[in-house]
Order: structure tokens, then C-alpha cells, then sequence
């Protein structure tokens, strides 16, 4: 797949047998790339979904294969990719439906910077696994997972401090330019071999342009500004990576806190030139009304504390936003414009995609 989910394959497991054939329906695949060791005390609501111990033997950090954020008391928001797919009960025959993961399949943990280290934080039990009624799986028929959000609800209510999706008028925190952190326990590179790490790292990253995002030389019409926003660096480097699919982008505000502005979702490898990170876009006016309609559900059929969710008053940190650099070089713009011109659209790709990789090797 040219643009898989950020979801780790877990083949490797010992439900590999079982689980591979489910997830490999989707073909998915995203550790930060170029980023460092963080604490949870930093993002306390940096949430690692893992399999049940019933289902998957060994530590949190052996049975991880997404993150998420605590955004209530009791609810963990993920991406649907995360849990649309990935039930290690389903074998190869099974229907659609039947691989959606089950609340006994999966836990929580909370809390917790080592993953491996069960004298920090919990591991909790799930009750309950939502998506969202109309998440696409396939957009533009191009393994691209568009309104990818779901959510968890939690068995018992965590202790850590959950964090606010940013409010109406805290635009100008997520604005093009504007920083953001990611943080999750994926892959440190796109190597088929490399591992998820034990440690939670963080980055921090650039909000781009929707028509930057948007435009022929990076992802074109698999890029929906009304449900997705783009983060990272054109030129290359820190991105979100496979095992951080569901985790949070999340901005910081002047003053000290954080807004979460975005859903660790897709791309095109880890940390290539012109293929930046590709997350829900949780604080705009699309998918801020379904989350707030879905968890205010979730709240009222499960007798859960009615809590906020959306933050106010937020101001961006008073720092000038690094540069976003070209996104091609001028020889291969050029370049470009043939390829613009193929109608067939796999081959249109094939034809930027190698200009991209004759970009990077002159780079």
C-alpha cells in the first residue's frame, strides 16, 4: 500500500497466525522518527492501547499496537483504524464486522513512560469500542482511513489528567506554521525489522498548509481538508511512525498545557521528504461535532460524568514558526508537470514518486 495507516503489523505475535490475515486485509502498517525519550508527566494523557493479557502473552510493551489520548475520565480517544480491523480472535474468513476488536480484547495503559515498568501508572480494562457511524476505511479507493476516530471506554476511571480537543476560538493554535508535539511508542524508523520501542519518545513537528498538504507533489486528493491536517516537515524528519496510529498531536499553549488538535492516522513512510504526517482533524468544525455528539453518547448510555471536552481561552506560544522549505526543487517541479499530465492515476503516482526519490537522492 502506497499510504498505510500508522498501525503497527503484529505478525510477528504469537496470535500471528490469527491476527496477521485481519490486519493484512488493510495492509496496514505506522515509533517517532527523530525524536527522543519523554516523560509521561509531559503528556499525561498519552494512553497505549494494548491486547488483553487473555489474548497475547507478555509485557505492555509486547502487546502494544496503538496509542491514544485520554480525553475523559472514562474515555480514550484512538483512530478507528486502531480497532476497525484488528480483533486477534478473527481469522482469515472473517466477515467485516467480526473483525472489528471486541472490549475483551483490548486494554489501556495509562500513566506509564516505561511500558515494560508495571510500578508506574495502570493497565485498564475496556468496557466498551466505538467508531465513528461514518468512518471510511478506503478513501478514494486509495487504503487512505478518513473520520478516523474512535474511542474506548475505560472500566474504571483513570487518575491522569486527560486533555481538551482545542476550542472554537483557539484556532491560531494549530495554525499553518504553527508547533505541535506527537509522542507514542511506534517504530523509530520504517525498516520492516525495526521494533516498537519500551520507552515513550516525543517530537515535536509543524503544522503545513492544507494546500500544501493538499497539492500534486505530496498527497493530492487522498488529503481531505475538512477531516485531516498535516503535520511534520517537508523537507524530512520528524514524523509519527508505525505503533503511533491513534496517538495525539497535540499543541502546546503559551503559559504551559496542551490542545489536541489531531489523531495520529497516515502516510507515506516515516519521515520521508514531502510526505508529512497525516492526522484527524479533531478541532475543526467537521469532526468536532461528531466527537462531541459521539462522546456525549457514550456519556449518557454508559451513566458516565458528563465532562468537557473542548478547551477555551488558549493562546500559541510566542515562538516564530520554523520554515517549511520548497517542496520540490525546480528541476523536479519541472519534472512534475509530466506526470501531471498521465490520466491514469496509478500511473500519475508511480511517475511523482520516483521524481520524488530522484529529489531526495540529489538532496
Amino acid at each position: 500500500m502506497r499510504r498505510p495507516p500508522r498501525l503497527l503489523l503484529l505478525a510477528a505475535l504469537a496470535v500471528g497466525a490469527l491476527l496477521a490475515p485481519a490486519i493484512a486485509s488493510a495492509d496496514v502498517q505506522p515509533r517517532i522518527v527523530d525524536g527522543s525519550t519523554a516523560s509521561i508527566d509531559q503528556y499525561p494523557w498519552q494512553a497505549a492501547v494494548v491486547f488483553s493479557p487473555s489474548k497475547e502473552s507478555g509485557n505492555a510493551q509486547k502487546r502494544q499496537f496503538c496509542g491514544g489520548s485520554l480525553l475523559t475520565s472514562r474515555i480514550v480517544i484512538t483512530a478507528a483504524h486502531c480497532v476497525y480491523g484488528t480483533d486477534p480472535d478473527c481469522g482469515l474468513f472473517c466477515s467485516a464486522t467480526a473483525r472489528r476488536l471486541d472490549p475483551d480484547d483490548v486494554d489501556v495503559v495509562l500513566g506509564r513512560t516505561t511500558l515494560s515498568d508495571t510500578s508506574q501508572g495502570a493497565e485498564v480494562g475496556v468496557t466498551a469500542v466505538k467508531f465513528q457511524s461514518n468512518y471510511e476505511p478506503n478513501y478514494q479507493g486509495d487504503g487512505v482511513p478518513r473520520y478516523d476516530a474512535a474511542y474506548l471506554v475505560l472500566s474504571s476511571a483513570s487518575t491522569q489528567t486527560p486533555i481538551k480537543i482545542a476550542g472554537t476560538d483557539e484556532g491560531a493554535l494549530w495554525d499553518a506554521g504553527s508547533p505541535a508535539d506527537i509522542s507514542g511508542w511506534g517504530t523509530t524508523s520504517e525498516s520492516p525489522s525495526a521494533n516498537t520501542v519500551d520507552t515513550l519518545r516525543a517530537a515535536t513537528v509543524q503544522v503545513i498548509d492544507d494546500s500544501t498538504c493538499g497539492s500534486d507533489s505530496v498527497y493530492g486528493s487522498d488529503f481531505d481538508p475538512a477531516t485531516m491536517v498535516c503535520a511534520g516537515f517537508l523537507s524530512g524528519g520528524a514524523d509519527t511512525c508505525f505503533g503511533d496510529s491513534g496517538g495525539p498531536l497535540q499543541a502546546p499553549i503559551g503559559g504551559g498545557g496542551y490542545r489536541l488538535v489531531g489523531i495520529t492516522g497516515w502516510g507515506e513512510g516515516c519521515g520521508e521528504p514531502n510526505a508529512p504526517g497525516v492526522y484527524t482533524r479533531v478541532a475543526g468544525s467537521t469532526m468536532r461535532s461528531l466527537i462531541q455528539s459521539d462522546v456525549s453518547t457514550l456519556q449518557s448510555a454508559y451513566g458516565l460524568p458528563a465532562e468537557t471536552i473542548f478547551g477555551g481561552g488558549g493562546q500559541p506560544l510566542a515562538t516564530s514558526p520554523p520554515p517549511s522549505g520548497a517542496i520540490l526543487g525546480a528541476k523536479s517541479s519541472k519534472s512534475l508537470k509530466k506526470c501531471k499530465r498521465i490520466h491514469n492515476k496509478k500511473k500519475r503516482r508511480r511517475c511523482i514518486k520516483k521524481h520524488k526519490a530522484k529529489a531526495r537522492a540529489r538532496a
